[in-house]
């Protein structure tokens, strides 16, 4: 059930796009003049690209090198929100490393989030999760910040995660 829950909004988020997409708009068969530029298709993609610029300047280019190595340079995280970065070196025993961080609003947060135990060495409240390396903590006037920690070595997840935590409290 805790699936299903965590998979609603990304299936919401990803039928609403896919439908703006496919419609698109080209002034309608009434329209005697150019499109429109309200609601378009270009519009959902600029909104993205704007939120993923916001959302990737949360952590820095070496913050996030430093413990994932060579990246992409972050892309939107459809799963979480917010932005992931993925390592470009390939799997790491197996892995392929990723740091991602989000600010979620409350509903969003309690929907999606493993929100694990209560940690120390981070913000009040926060909780680690140490299955899925998420560290969240209440932030920014009742949303929730997170960073997970997909590295190959599982001792060090949760120190990165606090650390980064630190980092995206600062910043937000």
């Amino acid at each position: 059930m805790k699936t299903l829950r965590k998979l609603a909004p990304v299936a919401i988020v990803a039928g609403a796009l896919a439908l703006v997409v496919a419609c698109g708009s080209d002034g309608g068969s009434t329209s005697s003049g150019p499109a429109d530029s309200s609601g378009t298709a270009d519009d959902a993609v600029s909104a993205v690209t704007e939120a993923k610029g916001g959302e990737c300047e949360r952590l820095t280019a070496s913050e996030v090198t430093e413990v994932i190595g060579p990246n992409d340079g972050g892309q939107h995280d459809y799963a979480l929100g917010g932005c992931v970065w993925t390592a470009t070196s390939g799997a790491k025993d197996g892995l392929v490393e990723a740091i991602s961080a989000t600010v979620l609003s409350k509903n969003e947060y309690e929907a999606v989030a493993e929100v694990g135990e209560p940690v120390t060495g981070s913000a009040d409240g926060a909780t680690y999760d140490t299955i899925h390396g998420e560290l969240w903590f209440p932030c920014r006037s009742g949303d929730f910040c997170g960073i997970k920690v997909n590295i190959s070595d599982p001792d060090k997840r949760k120190d990165v995660a606090t650390r980064l935590g630190k980092v995206l409290q600062g910043r937000v």
